[in-house]
């Protein structure tokens, strides 16, 4: 698993909608940086840190980036 991603899945879940600005651009950050496309594995381990709060819209972006790579036929 790449660093960018170990490191966002260490922070754990993304925050509540009580959580600071830059906490949540923070998170923003760590997300955007993760290289795409991501492993099946990869994608695993990012779905763990998202909840029924969609962090102000921070799960959007994800769930279109966090497909797993294709492989060719």
């Amino acid at each position: 698993m790449r660093p960018e991603v170990q490191a966002f899945v260490a922070d754990g879940p993304l925050p509540d909608w009580d959580a600071s600005e830059e906490e949540i651009d923070r998170r923003v950050e760590q997300l955007e940086a993760i290289p795409k496309p991501v492993t099946g594995e990869e994608a695993r381990a990012l779905v763990s840190c998202f909840g029924p709060d969609d962090c102000y819209g921070v799960a959007g972006p994800c769930c279109t980036s966090s497909r797993p790579a294709q492989t060719p036929s």
